[in-house]
């Protein structure tokens, strides 16, 4: 080997340990914290991947001789070039139906989150900000068009002893011409983070008691639902009992007598129709009229005057006085443990939904009870704990973890949760709001659930809630439980929106309608629904022309499943939509029931949609990665009126 050529070999090698090695750069990143002694410092290190996205890592140290304790942080990242006052922003969903994605642009300094933010800097240029760990803090995401993306964190107290070093959560850096590659990507490196197999959707299907018959039902309706899914659904597999079974809440292994026989009855009756038994339970609050708190009043979190922090609330069928588990104890992890192997190993269920896990985090509890609480309690204005040296960050992880001790290898469906720290531990995810049988709630939750696609498969399945269908002529008015659990007059139209919905991107698609009153039409749409397997991957190829608000939901839903590629089309609008598609390349477009082709026009697709509703077309010989990023809708025109129509298609 010449001298030359060698020495080009180690100049090369030399530049690639350089580029990938891990070196400080704290020129562009300006760490604050407020500490109550001020000897807590910062050390700031940036690691460069070979694909081109960074890691941001940040230590914390206690250089004092006495104890320290970190209220909060505040962490500057230099902004990247090309911003301007109108650059548009996106901030990631984190809470269900409570904190959706949301665009703004760069002057919006109020809008956050705890997942990612992502710049549209220019045609096909994208910079990218996510949060890939939630050990021990919340961290949230700002733009300020002066300084740039800011991360704050509430400290919560955390102590730190004379030279204790703890890690700040580590963030991801990028950027790419594809926003579409980032949010993927930004799955697979939480994803890797924790050490999470990606598992194929569960292909469950079935009924739960939730959304018609709320925390009243019985035995024999369940049994009577049972039999009727047995004799509409040949391929229904589930049965899941919601809310209300137990006599209080936090007793979970007391049931109301009125359940005959009890839950374990009730999940033998349905394993001998073929069904998997699933269950409901709040795993983070108990009612302070429980045998459980009776007993032990310090399982539960404590206010800045030692008293129980409790939230009475009327809901109409029942009173309520909620308490709020303290899982820094472990005696409160052992019983929740406990509970959840009994349910599996002695009651038979393998399927657990798990609710209101927000409750386990300061922000949530202060949300309710803080300072301008709407309920006129006395404000808590500090949180104490069994271990008060954990963050509720800390806690949460902690009964999580214990849950997925208690559920072993059953499906855990985390419910009403702030998503980064459940994230590793549960294998569902609910990523849309509560549902109601009506068209405003069906637009909200399908959009709430589509705006974090990148998470389905890769770190969690994706669950956008119960498949409901019925309207007012489908229901007995003395059974009706809550102000939004009426039907109405929600059209078969709509309905069937929700139901295209749910058959692709829906996750788990489990019936909630009282199957003996619904009438034909309506359980044809569950049967539909029924038909199609959940998919692996899904993505709204509209996401930078909507998310302006909370209803302002997406078009277009491509989706790929064990059986091929889909495009789903949905018209919220009360005015008819033209959708005039190209990128389909050699692909043919077929209707999944018929196998009828439809026809191109000059190599585009014209399907016009009256208002109100959807449609779902199978491509056929088309690679989801191509045509995510081929496909364009090239003459879609909101809120107009289209007077030559084409094709209609409902």
């Amino acid at each position: 080997m010449s001298h030359f050529l060698r020495n080009l070999i180690l100049l090369s090698l030399l530049l690639f340990i350089l580029q990938n090695c891990t070196s400080k750069k704290e020129e562009q990143i300006d760490v604050t914290l407020f500490t109550k002694k001020n000897n807590i410092s910062s050390k700031v290190e940036i690691t460069n991947d070979y694909n081109g996205q960074k890691y941001l890592q940040i230590s914390f140290t206690n250089k004092g001789d006495n104890t320290d304790y970190l209220d909060s942080v505040s962490v500057v990242i230099s902004p990247p070039k090309g911003v301007s006052n109108n650059t548009k922003l996106i901030f990631g969903g984190t809470c269900m139906g409570r904190t959706p994605i949301s665009q703004t642009i760069v002057t919006d300094q109020l809008s956050k989150s705890d997942t990612y933010q992502m710049l549209e800097l220019g045609k096909n240029q994208y910079s990218f900000t996510g949060i890939l760990t939630w050990n021990t803090f919340l961290p949230y995401l700002f733009y300020d068009l002066k300084k740039g993306i800011i991360v704050k964190a509430n400290g919560e107290g955390k102590p730190l002893k004379p030279g204790e070093t703890i890690e700040f959560e580590k963030i991801l850096l990028d950027s790419n011409s594809s926003w579409q590659d980032l949010l993927f990507k930004y799955g697979e490196e939480i994803a890797k983070e924790h050490d999470i197999e990606p598992k194929e959707p569960l292909q469950l299907k079935g009924w739960s008691t939730w959304d018609y018959y709320g925390r009243v039902f019985d035995t024999k309706d369940v049994i009577k639902n049972i039999d009727q899914l047995t004799l509409d659904a040949k391929d229904a597999n589930i049965i899941q009992i919601d809310g209300g079974w137990w006599t209080n809440r936090g007793d979970y292994l007391s049931v109301r007598d009125n359940l005959q026989g009890g839950m374990k009855a009730i999940a033998e009756y349905a394993k001998s129709k073929g069904y998997r038994a699933g269950i409901h339970l709040d795993g983070f609050r108990a009612d302070i009229k429980s045998d459980l708190y009776k007993s032990n009043p310090d399982w539960f979190l404590k206010d800045q005057d030692g008293e129980v922090i409790c939230y009475s609330i009327d809901k109409g069928d029942t009173f309520m006085e909620y308490i709020y588990f303290d899982y820094s104890n472990p005696a409160v992890c052992a019983y929740m443990k406990n509970v959840l192997k009994t349910i599996r190993t002695e009651w038979g269920f393998s399927y657990f939904k798990i609710d209101f896990m927000r409750y386990g985090l300061l922000e949530s509890i202060l949300e309710e009870h803080g300072v301008n609480n709407k309920i006129n309690t006395k404000p808590v204005t500090k949180i104490l704990s069994f271990n008060n040296n954990m963050t509720s960050v800390e806690r949460t992880r902690a009964g999580l973890k214990a849950m997925r001790e208690g559920i072993d290898e059953d499906f855990f469906l985390a419910c009403s949760s702030i998503f980064g720290p459940t994230l590793g531990i549960v294998d569902g995810l609910r990523t849309g709001q509560d549902i109601s049988p009506t068209f405003d709630y069906y637009k909200a939750t399908s959009f709430q659930n589509a705006g974090n696609f990148y998470l389905n498969h890769t770190v969690v399945q994706n669950d956008a809630d119960y498949l409901v269908v019925r309207n007012s002529k489908d229901e007995e008015p003395e059974r009706a439980w809550g102000k939004t659990k009426f039907g109405g007059t929600t059209t078969l139209n709509e309905a069937e929106m929700w139901s295209n919905y749910i058959s692709l991107f829906g996750g788990i698609k489990i019936s909630s309608d009282n199957l003996i009153t619904l009438r034909d039409e309506r359980k044809k749409l569950i049967t539909n629904a029924f038909k199609y397997n959940t998919a692996r991957r899904f993505i709204p190829l509209d996401l930078w022309d909507h998310a302006m608000t909370k209803d302002d939901n997406f078009n277009i839903m491509l989706a790929e499943n064990i059986d091929g590629v889909y495009l789903a089309l949905f018209n919220w609008d009360d005015k008819q939509q033209q959708f005039l598609l190209d990128g389909f390349g050699k692909s043919k477009i077929l209707n999944p029931d018929s196998q009828k082709e439809y026809t191109f026009t000059k190599g585009k697709l014209n399907i016009n949609l009256q208002k109100r509703s959807s449609i779902i077309l199978k491509i056929e010989g088309g690679d989801f990665d191509v045509l995510r990023k081929s496909l364009h809708n090239k003459s879609y025109t909101k809120n107009s009126e289209i007077v030559n129509i084409a094709e209609t298609l409902n």
